[in-house]
């Protein structure tokens, strides 16, 4: 008994273009759902590469990453100075400036040159409008939440701009310019 005699109104021409159809589109549909799994595999190991590194000639001003210091709102900054390697485990400029932020419990770092132009920074999203803004004021003139240090890197007048929620006392300010010139010395 043939398959087309069971449908009335079906012929095996008709079957025979089903069944091709259906041999043609499952395997395809299949592929493409693999290809899609390995393209979200590949970009998400591409993500979690911790050798990948930025280039040397550019220096742009990335968003704050997650994971690298959590943020810490407190009253006030801490007086005693923790132990942390800011160089040798980080991979680049950027990585050493967030640490930085985060042994001190720092909102954000930014390192400006003297015509408004960030030099480098922690991450903050508030880099550019800082270095323009803060970059021409004297260390003793900081608004409210911002301090401001001067800085010197191979003969350019560079400023620390650091905005933090609490109070950073002159010897704290001391130590973070101390580990900044540690860093601009590594990395530049």
């Amino acid at each position: 008994m043939r398959i087309a005699q069971l449908l009335p109104g079906i012929d095996n021409t008709v079957l025979f273009i089903i069944f091709v159809l259906a041999a043609i589109i499952i395997p395809a549909a299949l592929l493409l759902k693999r290809s899609l799994r390995e393209r979200s595999a590949d970009e998400g190991s591409r993500k979690q590469r911790p050798d990948t590194r930025p280039s040397e000639k550019t220096m742009p001003v990335a968003p704050w990453v997650p994971g690298v210091r959590p943020v810490r709102k407190q009253q006030s900054v801490t007086t005693t100075v923790p132990d942390v390697e800011l160089l040798k485990n980080c991979q680049d400029l950027q990585q050493s400036l967030n640490v930085l932020a985060g042994k001190y419990s720092l909102d954000s770092f930014t390192i400006a040159t003297s015509d408004g132009l960030v030099f480098a920074s922690s991450g903050s999203e508030t880099a550019r409008v800082d270095a323009a803004r803060y970059s021409r004021q004297s260390a003793g003139n900081s608004p409210a939440g911002m301090t401001l240090i001067g800085l010197k890197h191979k003969g350019s007048e560079l400023t620390g701009i650091i905005r933090s929620s609490g109070s950073i006392s002159p010897e704290i300010q001391k130590h973070i310019e101390h580990d900044s010139k540690d860093i601009l010395n590594w990395w530049i």
